[in-house]
C-alpha cells in the first residue's frame, strides 16, 4: 500500500449540511383572531351606554362590585328646586340632622370670647332650619368662636400698642413730670367722665382714654384747678376748701347714695370724685 493511499484513508471527510433557499419554512398561523372582551358580549348589551363607556374589563368588574356592595344600604334621593319641604326634611334626617333644635349637642368653651346660652340656642335653631347635622353645626360654631377669639386678641394687642405709643409720646413731652401729670389726669377723668365714653374707639382704633391729646387735656384741667387754688387769696382758699369739704360730706354722708353702694352704677365715679376733692383740698 502506497503512502498516498494511507493519507487518503486516514483523513476523515467532513460532512456539511446545506440549507437551500428553495424549501420554504413552515410558520403556523392561528386559525382565528382573538376577539376583544366587548366582542364576546352580545350586541344587545355591547352597545348599551353603561357598557360602552368602559374601555377595560377590570373597570367594568370594579363598577359591578361597587354596585353590589350598595345593595341593601340606605339611599338618599337628591332633591331639586321642585322638591317640597317634606322631601328636604326627609333628606336632612337621613343625613343626620337631629329631630329638633334642642337635640343638638354643641360644646363651645372660651375664656376670651365666651358665648352665652341664648346665642348658642339661637344658633342651634338656625342650624336646624338649614338642615345641618351635629358635626356640621359644631364645626361652624368652632369657626365662629375662633374668629371671635382672634378679634378679641387683636383688639387687646391694638389697645396695648396704643397705650405704649401714648406713654412714649407723653414721657418725651413731660419728662420728669410724667407720673404726676398722669395721676392728675386720671383723677379728673374718672371723677367727671363716664368710663364708657373713655372706652369709645376713634377712627384709627385708639381708645378715647388712651389718646395723648385727651390725656394732656385732663392734665391741663387738673393743673389749671391747682393754679387757681394757689394764686387765690387765703380767704378764697379757705372758702374753697370749705366748699370741697361740704361736697365731700354731702357725698359720704348719703348712706343710700352710690358712695356706699357698690352695686350702684355710679359707685366708682363718686368714690373717685371724693378722692379728687380731697386731693384738691390737700394740694
Amino acid at each position: 500500500m502506497s503512502s498516498e493511499q494511507i493519507t487518503q484513508t486516514d483523513v476523515p471527510v467532513e460532512e456539511t449540511t446545506q440549507t437551500t433557499t428553495d424549501t420554504p419554512q413552515t410558520i403556523e398561523q392561528p386559525s382565528t383572531v382573538a376577539k376583544s372582551w366587548k366582542e364576546t358580549i352580545s350586541e344587545e348589551f355591547r352597545n348599551d351606554p353603561n357598557i360602552s363607556k368602559f374601555t377595560e374589563i377590570d373597570a367594568l368588574a370594579k363598577s359591578y362590585i361597587n354596585a353590589t356592595r350598595m345593595i341593601g344600604q340606605d339611599k338618599v334621593a337628591v332633591p331639586n328646586e321642585n322638591s317640597t319641604d317634606d322631601q328636604w326634611n326627609e333628606v336632612y334626617g337621613k343625613l343626620g340632622r337631629p329631630e329638633s333644635a334642642d337635640k343638638y349637642k354643641l360644646e363651645v368653651k372660651s375664656e376670651t370670647a365666651p358665648l352665652d346660652e341664648g346665642a348658642i340656642k339661637q344658633f342651634a335653631e338656625n342650624a336646624h332650619q338649614l338642615g345641618l347635622n351635629n358635626k356640621q353645626a359644631q364645626g361652624i360654631l368652632e369657626f365662629y368662636k375662633n374668629s371671635m377669639e382672634g378679634s378679641v386678641q387683636q383688639a387687646r394687642i391694638d389697645t396695648e400698642t396704643a397705650q405704649a405709643n401714648a406713654e412714649a409720646e407723653l414721657r418725651k413731652e413731660w419728662g420728669g413730670n410724667y407720673d404726676a401729670n398722669i395721676k392728675k389726669a386720671g383723677s379728673v377723668a374718672k371723677a367727671n367722665m363716664n368710663p364708657q365714653i373713655l372706652d369709645m374707639e376713634l377712627k384709627d382704633g385708639t381708645r378715647l382714654g388712651d389718646h395723648p391729646e385727651v390725656i394732656k387735656g385732663f392734665a391741663n384741667i387738673a393743673n389749671i384747678l391747682s393754679e387757681d387754688k394757689l394764686i387765690s387769696t387765703e380767704s378764697e382758699n379757705t372758702d374753697r376748701g370749705t366748699d370741697y369739704e361740704a361736697e365731700i360730706s354731702k357725698l359720704v354722708n348719703d348712706t343710700n347714695g352710690p358712695y356706699w353702694n357698690k352695686a350702684h352704677p355710679d359707685h366708682d365715679k363718686v368714690v373717685q370724685q371724693v378722692f379728687t376733692l380731697r386731693t384738691m383740698i390737700n394740694g
